[in-house]
């Protein structure tokens, strides 16, 4: 489907009880995709809920808070789900179960390795983002306000890193305007998004920075759980950032940083400035993008690390 196709106006129309869910330790463009389109569909006069694990305080300022539910999952029977930035069902983590729930189903997306798993899919993955896929979605039916325009900023500054990625396009750009027109404090959520950290955040960075290996042009590093939460007394959310800065070092093309779940399963975070990385996120339950792409593995995090660089250096011979 075609972000201005009439079905998906039609689909929204037709139902009232619309839940949209988004992955596992939300990012930017899933906080800001899910509360902008609550927002539009409140205008609208739906009832969204909102499923979303908790994320960082960095997008505290984004309205629609409101709309996320707290309660029972199990409770839900929702007419539509909508999930978005997620390339399969499983990355929904516990909505999962409602998605699969619920009477029919869509997916928006930008993500290169999506399945196309809902009844309706719009997965434009040459977008930056996929706000800007909801933006290019809902500018068609929807008048947009202050509060949706900084929601769908945010994660399109998020996901280009400030316009800096390769995903960034003159329809990125567009958009971009377009929501700044709508007078957010731009400047505000990029310096609130990208360059403030919290006390938590710095310790992780500064752990993951300490121990740091480039072998040939890759660049490593690793994060445990009790490194994390005890020593650094940070959550997961306060990963954000460390791949891509492990990226910026001289001779690099590829970055890896492996961090270890309460549940012991090892998280691959993967930054590339050319190699396609999504190739190597889906033989390890991942997926994603050309340039940013994420895998999980179990075993030891050294057999983690080993695993994924070695798989990263076949794919450098090969280019």
């Amino acid at each position: 489907m075609q972000t201005n196709s009439p079905q998906i106006y039609e689909l929204i129309s037709k139902y009232d009880n619309i839940v949209i869910g988004s992955h596992t330790n939300p990012d930017g463009d899933a906080v800001g995709s899910s509360l902008g389109l609550a927002l539009c569909l409140a205008i609208m006069g739906k009832k969204p809920i909102v499923l979303l694990e908790d994320y960082s305080c960095k997008y505290s300022f984004i309205k629609g808070k409101e709309y996320i539910f707290k309660e029972d999952y199990d409770s839900l029977e929702p007419q539509l789900f909508i999930s978005l930035d997620c390339s399969s069902p499983d990355r929904l983590g516990r909505a999962e179960s409602v998605f699969k729930r619920a009477a029919e189903t869509m997916c928006i997306d930008h993500h290169i390795s999506n399945k196309n798993f809902a009844d309706y899919n719009i997965v434009l993955a040459d977008s930056s983002s996929t706000c800007e896929v909801v933006y290019d979605i809902i500018k068609n039916f929807c008048v947009l306000n202050e509060s949706i325009a900084e929601a769908l900023y945010t994660g399109i500054v998020s996901d280009t890193s400030a316009f800096k990625h390769k995903s960034t396009s003159p329809a990125t750009l567009e958009a971009a305007a377009r929501l700044i027109s709508l007078g957010i404090d731009f400047s505000k959520i990029q310096t609130d998004v990208l360059y403030s950290h919290s006390k938590e955040q710095t310790a992780v960075f500064l752990k993951a920075l300490g121990r740091y290996v480039i072998d040939g042009e890759i660049c490593w590093s690793y994060l445990t759980k009790d490194e994390i939460i005890n020593e650094c007394k940070a959550d997961y959310n306060d990963l954000d950032g460390i791949s891509e800065y492990l990226l910026n070092f001289v001779g690099v093309s590829v970055s890896v940083f492996v961090y270890e779940k309460e549940d012991g399963t090892k998280k691959i975070s993967m930054r590339s400035k050319e190699l396609d990385i999504s190739a190597v996120a889906v033989k390890y339950n991942g997926g994603g993008h050309k340039l940013a792409a994420g895998a999980s593995i179990t075993g030891s995090v050294d057999y983690a690390v080993e695993t994924i660089v070695n798989e990263i250096k076949k794919e450098l011979k090969k280019n």
